[in-house]
């Protein structure tokens, strides 16, 4: 599936986030319909939308000591010191991992509505 044709599927009223009064409205929405039509997720898709040649803001050059991983050793780990792109729609849920809570990260958002935490 395609970037343009998940946001179209992400955008289609089957998907889409329903009306709500305040966060609490929605947050009562997704855990009522979560196991109901349930959402479809990109995960873990190996890439940037940045050009390789562009060193500000590219994620994949941000300079860490997990550079050195690579260099040193030639390890490359993929979503930890390489790019990972995810893509999200209404009920789309992501859980911490451990290199989440135990190495640093960023992340940033391309398009669409912001993260609820």
């Amino acid at each position: 599936m395609s970037v343009v044709e998940y946001h179209k599927l992400a955008s289609s009223a089957k998907y889409c986030t329903p009306p709500h009064f305040d966060f609490e409205d929605l947050e009562r929405k997704y855990w009522k319909n979560i196991t109901y039509n349930p959402p479809i997720y990109g995960a873990d898709v190996s890439g940037t939308l940045t050009d390789g040649t562009v060193d500000e803001w590219n994620i994949n050059r941000l300079g860490t000591i997990l550079d050195y991983v690579n260099e040193d050793y030639g390890i490359s780990i993929e979503g930890v010191n390489t790019a990972y792109l995810y893509f999200g729609m209404w009920k789309t849920t992501f859980a911490w991992h451990t290199e989440d809570m135990d190495l640093y990260s960023i992340n940033y958002l391309h398009f669409g509505a912001p993260k609820t935490w």
